[in-house]
């Protein structure tokens, strides 16, 4: 059973998620709803991941910061290069940010691979930490996207 602080921010990650595909969906353009389509893609997959995975040889909880998740820096270095994919066609500049702090939570798993005897708590806030502030972001955009095409009218989602 996971410690019921996880399990908060476990709840309050997947309500992010949701809310942000929902917005991208009702408010968003092009990019917004292909970032929200990759983030949860990528949720659903190291979900499933997690599930075959670590309980099958890490373990639960904290312990499975011990050793690199090989299978979640394969489900990053795809968010990231859909990410990237994104940011640049884009005609936005928060897709940039966005991939930006990828590209952090896949250095990360670089520096966790480069150095194994790293704190696994500071392994574990690299690449649990920025998801949040990406789909933070991610709603931000699809706020000031909304906002633009009231005011100003339609804007084209892609550059091109």
């Amino acid at each position: 059973m996971a410690h019921p602080a996880t399990m908060v921010f476990y709840i309050a990650f997947i309500a992010l998620i949701f809310g942000a595909c929902l917005y991208a969906w009702r408010r968003g353009g092009g990019p917004e709803r292909a970032v929200a389509g990759l983030f949860a893609a990528a949720w659903l997959l190291s979900t499933v991941s997690a599930r075959i995975v670590v309980y099958m040889s890490q373990g639960t909880g904290a312990g499975r910061f011990r050793t690199v998740g090989y299978h979640t820096l394969a489900i990053d270095v795809l968010l990231l290069i859909g990410l990237l994919a994104v940011s640049r066609r884009a005609n936005r500049a928060w897709p940039v940010v966005v991939a930006g702090l990828q590209t952090l939570i896949v250095l990360a798993h670089v520096a966790r691979m480069a150095s194994p005897h790293q704190f696994g708590l500071v392994y574990m806030i690299m690449t649990q930490a920025w998801p949040y502030l990406q789909v933070l972001i991610l709603i931000a955009g699809i706020a000031l996207h909304w906002r633009r095409t009231v005011t100003q009218g339609a804007e084209p989602s892609w550059k091109n």
